[in-house]
């Protein structure tokens, strides 16, 4: 009924009522205005067959971009977390029809309306967006306009502009490592945290250990360590001082400033590691998940540019990828269990 009012093809009206940019947006606007004089509305349950049916022959759409504000050179991307959000966001967007291209910010001071100019020529609509911190993003801004593009961000988040952001659950990894902690009868857990790492999450993570102890009856309150870099004296003084029964830690190196300290690992003293990777094999820890991550970024990406939307949303909304406790040799049953769900949903269990 739309096509014959407006006089042009049923796959014209298609394109223009998913708002697709490859129309001239006064035809779209044209065929949108008659659309909504003849009272048309999508169907769901079509909609939702017709995605499947494209799912399954996802023949190439096009080329999403995935932008790092650092240079190509910067130490923090050959990190296995950053890998892995580039290798789901990758694998994300040829599921559904897409290649995706990795663009680098520069030290060039235009380096921003460059990358911006280059992603137009290349009628790339769509953006991944990793904030690592650095100069190029000044008080974590971003220096090229994204109004031209359906865009999501990872990594750290963004303070401008505000854009729809993945990230790997913080706050619930002190929570599930607790979880597994307390059912083995841990009771004293440490938390050993970077500030840098901490802060860049806005604190989520110190906020979830926050949480058990506070919320927890059973656990014994020790103090949050906030470490800078190297500073194995401080964390001595407080080994020596709070004496954890297992320590939660965000870096692979603090491990061995436990060896140094002459305290064995699981015999004196248990050991998480809340930023666990497959390569720790032996060690227990949280999972982060970081390729689900990416690939999580690329569908708000695509999901947008179906919906013919681009720039940043009035609202914006934050997804938390859930990590997964990953079991070792560096924990062991040192008494009896204690339930941590009891405990910290002991109000909704009352209701």
């Amino acid at each position: 009924m739309v096509a014959d009012a407006v006089g042009v093809h049923l796959s014209t009206v298609s394109l223009a009522l998913r708002n697709d940019a490859r129309l001239p947006l006064a035809t779209r606007q044209r065929i949108q205005a008659v659309a909504q004089k003849l009272g048309y509305a999508p169907n769901p349950l079509v909609s939702l067959l017709m995605s499947r049916v494209r799912r399954r022959n996802a023949g190439y759409r096009g080329t999403l971009g995935y932008v790092h504000t650092v240079p190509r050179e910067t130490p923090k991307l050959a990190g296995q977390v950053h890998r892995n959000f580039v290798a789901g966001a990758r694998n994300r967007a040829m599921d559904l029809g897409y290649n995706l291209d990795e663009f680098y910010l520069t030290a060039d001071p235009a380096s921003g309306k460059q990358l911006a100019r280059m992603l137009d020529a290349r009628s790339i609509a769509g953006l991944v967006i990793e904030h690592v911190p650095g100069p190029l993003c000044p008080g974590r801004r971003l220096p090229f306009d994204v109004t031209p593009f359906a865009s999501a961000s990872l990594g750290v988040p963004l303070a401008a502009p505000p854009l729809h952001y993945v990230a790997n659950d913080q706050y619930m990894r002190a929570v599930v490592a607790a979880r597994e902690l307390l059912a083995l009868g841990y009771r004293r857990p440490g938390l050993v945290v970077v500030d840098a790492f901490d802060s860049a999450m806005a604190h989520r993570c110190s906020a979830g250990f926050w949480a058990v102890q506070e919320y927890i009856a059973g656990v014994e309150r020790v103090p949050i360590c906030r470490i800078k870099g190297a500073d194995g004296g401080k964390f001595r003084a407080w080994l020596k001082r709070h004496r954890p029964d297992v320590i939660l830690a965000t870096s692979r190196a603090l491990l061995d400033w436990v060896a140094a300290a002459g305290r064995r690992v699981p015999e004196d003293i248990g050991w998480v590691h809340l930023d666990w990777l497959p390569e720790y094999k032996r060690i227990a820890g949280v999972y982060g998940n970081s390729e689900h991550t990416g690939a999580a970024a690329v569908e708000l990406v695509v999901s947008q540019m179906h919906r013919g939307e681009s720039g940043p949303p009035t609202h914006a909304m934050n997804y938390l990828v859930s990590g997964s406790w990953m079991t070792g040799k560096t924990i062991r049953k040192v008494g009896p269990p204690l339930d941590l769900e009891m405990s910290f949903f002991a109000d909704l269990a009352r209701v």
